[in-house]
This record gives structure tokens, C-alpha cells and sequence, in this order.
């Protein structure tokens, strides 16, 4: 019998310290990927969980990051945001992993989390003042004090020092639409490029333009003055932030480009190349159609170089630059009236769908952007500071469907996020003042 409970207990013992020395976790490196190659960034977090555990972690320089964790099924997931050349990307990804048994102590298999990206302009254009106004007796109008607003729409600062401003083709109408329509589709869309009208701004070389989040900068499009001096009811642009001024281009035109205010610093005055004609850049009062630009090239020789561009006139009106249609930011289509017989869109679809109509010049009112009630609500921050009941629309037809009213809410410290569907008729409406005048 002793014999007997003697094995017993070596067995036993035997047992317990197999136990002890087996190991009961497993080390799991996960490497990040992006379109099949790794995607090497540090500082990623990366987040591996269970049904009961939750582990944290950031990514090493080769964009791995290893965790040590028990038998059980995981599911890890990674998500990363990047400012590049001011377009926001996420990168977002997620795969499951399952740690068997037999897999502690031994060293597992490298796992791949592959990563797709979604991208988002930072840079929109969240206000276009281009009808005018009436002068004082009403009887005139005044519309030399155009001007653009250029929003950050995220989190994170921007280097704007690259963007250029430019305008499709300059008039809507389908008379004078140079170009083929093809079951709705414009030739040049297919091509990969979106025709750029007279010339293109760019800010000066060695200007840092730096935008904070959800701040926004002002350009003067012409009239870098205060315009209220003489017309009561137009705006002040003696303190923009920056101006479309170039005589040295050929757009010297007295009128539209008068000495900008002293507060306005010379390096601040924008230059371009005139490949048009005539002494001002257009900016028509009902049919504009601006655009942001970030160049993949030094847009300084891309102008010059007559290879970029296609003449579809006897003079110089129909010589369109032709715009990589990768480069454009952010884009809105304006038109005099709603009818799709006479105008056309200007614009690839990737870039905008949908029209603003704009069809009463001379009144002080704006193309303005919607906010996006759903991300503006999700900022913390926001709590107590947004003002509801918008009443700022030109008609109840076509105004803010969020109900916030934007600039009264950013009076109160809210930061805003404006709608960026890349469709003009959703993302826009008019609004009776130019919020530069509140």
C-alpha cells in the first residue's frame, strides 16, 4: 500500500511541476500593412481584444507591435490619422486571431492587419461672396468686393502654404460649353483633368500658411479695402488675411485691384500667371465656380508650360489650363437659376455633383456652407455653445437643414464641422449676410 501512494504522490508531483513550468501565455507580434506592404509608422495604437480582456499598445518603428496574451480567440484593431498635403487620411483595419493551445510557449506566426484608407479634404471652401451689393440709394450696384473664406474642417492643423485658388470654366451657360457632354458625362472628366479659367493663385514662395483646427482664413478676391466707407451695405476686406493681387500678371485692372489696406502685409498678396486675357481675373457674380487646389508639381512651371494646356477659342478667353482633376481639394458649382437646360455641370463627379443656385446678385447675400449636425454635435467641447433655430437663409426653401446656426455658435467658442459630401446642393445654401459682417 505504501508502494502504491508513494507512486501516487511522485506522479502527482511529477504533474504539478510540469504545470508549473509550462508556459500558459503566448507573445503575438501583429504587423501593420497597407496596400500589401508594411506600413511602417510608430506610434500607431493598436488595440487587441476578447470578451473579457483589453489590451492597449503602440506601434515600433517597423509599425509592429507585439502583444503577450493567453489561450483565447482576439479580434486586434488599428486606426490612424494622418494630415498629407491637406487631406486628412484614416487608416482603419481589423483581424481576428485565435491563440490555441498548443501555441504557448512556442513562437507564433507574425499576423498581418491590413489597413484601408479613407480621405477627407481638410481645406474646403466654406464661403463665397461674389454677388455684391446695392450702393447707398439703392439704384447701382456694387460688386468689386468679392472675397473667398478657405475653413480647416478637422482637428488637426494644416499647411496651406501649397494651395492654390482657381475657377472652372467661367460661365455656365450650354452655349458656351466648349466641350462634349456624353450621357452626362464631360469630356475632360475622363481624361483626368478639370479646365482651369485666366489664371490660378498661389500664395508667395517662403509664406508659411498654417491654418488651426476648424479656424479659417479670408481672401480678398479683389478690393483688399473697406468697402463700407462708400457702400453701407458691403464688407470690410481691409483685414483679410490674404489677397488675389498680382499687377506684374497683367490683371492690374484699377478698379477691381485698388492699393490693398496697409494692414495687410505685402507677402500676403497672392501671385499667379495670366494665361487668359483681360485686366482682372474673372470671378462671375452668378456663375462662378471655385476650386482648391494642391498641386502634385511647382504650379509656377506648370503654367508656363504650354503642354498643360488646351485652347478651345480664337483669343486667349477659351485657353484652359488643364487641371490634374487629383489635385482639386474642394470645388462648388454656382449657377444663375436652376435650369439644367441652359447650364451644365463644370466639374468630374468625384470632385462635385449637384448645383447652388444663385439667383439674386447685388443683395450682400453669400454662398454658404451647411454644418454637419451629427459631427458638430460629437465634438465635447460643443456642450452649451451651439445655437439652434437658424433663421440666416435667404428662403426656407433652401437654407442650413442642421438648424445650427454656424456663426453664432462659433461666437460662443463651438468649433464646427461643415458637410463635405462633394454635392454643392446638399453641402450649400444662400445666406441673407456675409458672415464677415455677422
Amino acid at each position: 500500500m505504501k508502494k502504491v501512494l508513494f507512486f501516487v504522490l511522485a506522479a502527482l508531483s511529477l504533474a504539478l511541476i510540469s504545470c508549473e513550468k509550462r508556459p500558459t501565455t503566448v507573445e503575438v507580434p501583429i504587423q501593420l500593412m497597407y496596400n500589401g506592404a508594411p506600413f511602417a509608422v510608430a506610434g500607431v495604437p493598436v488595440t487587441l481584444a476578447s470578451g473579457s480582456a483589453t489590451f492597449d499598445a503602440l506601434t515600433d518603428d517597423s509599425g509592429v507591435v507585439k502583444f503577450t496574451v493567453s489561450v483565447g480567440t482576439y479580434t486586434a484593431t488599428a486606426s490612424y490619422r494622418a494630415s498629407e498635403s491637406a487631406v486628412m487620411v484614416n487608416y482603419n483595419g481589423s483581424v481576428n486571431i485565435m491563440v490555441p493551445e498548443i501555441a504557448t510557449g512556442k513562437e507564433f506566426a507574425t499576423m498581418r492587419l491590413e489597413l484601408t484608407a479613407s480621405k477627407a479634404s481638410q481645406l474646403i471652401i466654406k464661403e463665397v461672396y461674389n454677388g455684391g451689393c446695392k450702393d447707398n440709394s439703392g439704384s447701382k450696384n456694387w460688386q468689386n468686393d468679392k472675397y473667398v473664406i478657405v475653413y480647416n474642417n478637422s482637428d488637426m492643423e494644416v499647411d496651406a502654404s501649397g494651395m492654390c485658388l482657381a475657377m472652372a470654366q467661367i460661365s455656365s451657360m450650354s452655349s458656351t460649353n466648349k466641350y462634349a457632354i456624353t450621357g452626362g458625362v464631360i469630356e475632360y472628366a475622363a481624361a483626368g483633368w478639370t479646365p482651369a479659367s485666366y489664371g490660378i493663385w498661389w500664395f508667395q514662395s517662403g509664406t508659411s500658411v498654417k491654418i488651426a483646427p476648424y479656424s479659417q482664413i479670408v481672401i480678398s478676391v479683389n478690393g483688399a479695402i473697406d468697402h463700407t466707407k462708400t457702400y453701407t451695405n458691403s464688407v470690410d476686406l481691409s483685414h483679410a488675411d490674404y489677397v488675389t493681387y498680382d499687377p506684374e500678371s497683367g490683371f492690374n485692372g484699377a478698379t477691381q485691384y485698388p492699393a490693398p489696406s496697409a494692414d495687410i502685409p505685402a507677402s500676403h498678396q497672392m501671385k499667379t500667371y495670366e494665361f487668359g486675357q483681360g485686366s482682372a481675373w474673372p470671378f462671375p457674380i452668378k456663375t462662378a465656380a471655385p476650386m482648391l487646389l494642391m498641386p502634385g508639381e511647382d504650379i509656377q512651371a506648370f503654367v508656363k508650360n504650354e503642354a498643360n494646356f488646351d485652347n478651345r477659342s480664337s483669343n486667349k478667353s477659351g485657353n484652359y489650363c488643364k487641371i490634374p482633376t487629383s489635385w482639386v481639394l474642394d470645388a462648388v458649382d454656382i449657377w444663375g437659376d436652376a435650369d439644367e437646360t441652359k447650364n451644365y455641370f463644370r466639374f468630374p463627379a468625384e470632385v462635385n455633383t449637384g448645383k447652388v443656385v444663385f439667383a439674386t446678385n447685388a443683395m450682400g447675400y453669400t454662398i454658404y456652407r451647411n454644418v454637419d449636425k451629427a459631427a458638430t454635435e460629437a465634438i465635447a467641447e460643443n456642450a452649451g455653445k451651439l445655437v439652434y433655430d437658424y433663421a440666416g437663409a435667404v428662403s426656407a426653401d433652401d437654407t442650413d437643414p442642421s438648424g445650427i446656426d454656424a456663426e453664432a455658435s462659433i461666437a460662443k467658442g463651438a468649433k464646427i464641422v461643415y458637410m463635405d459630401s462633394n454635392n454643392s446642393d446638399a453641402d450649400f445654401h444662400v445666406r441673407k449676410v456675409a458672415s464677415i459682417k455677422k
